[in-house]
């Protein structure tokens, strides 16, 4: 019997699209790698991605097909090393397909670098499907990242996430950081922060004034004054220490008419004093929850009001306050201020 190959390649292009078509995820990827010619036939066949997920710092992607996702990840070297620029060339790429329906299976394997960057590999992945969800985790550390390479490289995110590693990150950390910002800020609608620190020439105030659906910041050294400009509509702070006074001066802004998209505000800290619950009111015009029940000797101490702004919206705010920690949640409602409907949260 003969041991040749069956010469796939050399296939009319018309018969070798449709074997393509019944071919597994991450067979079509390795078929796409072997030339123009063929990562052009794979393009041609308009291959819907629901979403694709890029994490970099140790770098990979999971391209999401519904039933079936195929994880790449890429080895930068002994004693799991993290990434420093999109120039790196991996040492290997560990492939793991995995299909969820309608039997659970999964098979991993492992591919030659193919003289590919992460940055080459990323862009070729991206150019054989057609995805409209780009979400990525950028973790900071060692990382030196320019706008242009970031722009040239990567689509247009929906959704960043990005993670500084390092109590005191380095000057070009923070560039890097910067840098991921500026490159895809204008287009992102969900923005994390995790222990970023920002500089005056990109702060919270720049961030907030953008057009985002959902900002998320954790670990920063801001106040809520910071906030003074905040274009989205959900916000959530955690590990922050805030004042009642500071909370009455943010609801003020939202009575006078700031912050015209924000649906829903999560402050989750420390709180510096909740002693006298009438800081937070003044000044608001709220309507506070009547309550027969003496807190003072409570663990949690719970406050609930409805206030209104200028433009009649009304708001409902439940303030949890404790020793260690505090929560205050800010939510628009649709709901008439005298509706009994209201107090429902």
């Amino acid at each position: 019997m003969s041991n040749s190959k069956f010469p796939f390649p050399r296939l009319p292009d018309d018969i070798c699209s449709e074997v393509l078509k019944t071919m597994e995820y991450h067979e079509i990827i390795a078929f796409s790698i072997i030339s123009k010619k063929s990562s052009s036939m794979v393009q041609s066949l308009c291959l819907p991605l629901i979403r694709a997920q890029i994490v970099m710092g140790w770098p990979e992607i999971c391209l999401d097909f519904g039933s079936i996702n195929v994880l790449f990840k890429w080895k930068m070297g002994e004693n799991d090393k993290e990434m420093t620029s999109l120039d790196d060339i991996p040492v290997s790429v560990a492939v793991k397909f995995r299909r969820f329906n309608p039997i659970s299976e999964s098979k991993t394997f492992t591919w030659s670098n193919q003289g590919k960057n992460i940055g080459e590999w990323v862009q070729h992945l991206r150019s054989i499907f057609r995805c409209g969800c780009y979400e990525a985790t950028f973790c900071v550390l060692n990382t030196r990242l320019d706008i242009q390479s970031l722009r040239n490289t990567f689509p247009k995110f929906r959704k960043i996430v990005i993670m500084c590693l390092r109590n005191e990150p380095t000057e070009h950390e923070v560039q890097s950081i910067g840098n991921i910002l500026r490159a895809f800020l204008p287009y992102v609608e969900n923005l994390r922060l995790q222990r970023v620190p920002l500089q005056e020439n990109l702060s919270i105030q720049h961030i907030g004034m953008t057009n985002l659906k959902e900002l998320h910041l954790e670990s920063l050294n801001l106040k809520l004054g910071d906030l003074s400009t905040l274009n989205v509509e959900k916000c959530i702070i955690i590990r922050i220490q805030f004042s009642l006074l500071d909370l009455n001066r943010f609801f003020k802004l939202w009575t006078k008419g700031s912050y015209p998209k924000l649906q829903s505000l999560l402050v989750h800290g420390s709180l510096e004093s909740f002693s006298d619950w009438n800081i937070l009111l003044k000044g608001l015009n709220a309507v506070v929850e009547r309550s027969t029940a003496d807190d003072s000797q409570r663990l949690v101490k719970v406050k609930r009001f409805i206030m209104e702004n200028s433009r009649g919206v009304c708001a409902q705010v439940l303030v949890h306050s404790a020793e260690m920690v505090s929560a205050v949640t800010f939510t628009v409602s649709n709901l008439n201020r005298l509706s009994p409907e209201i107090w429902k949260f």
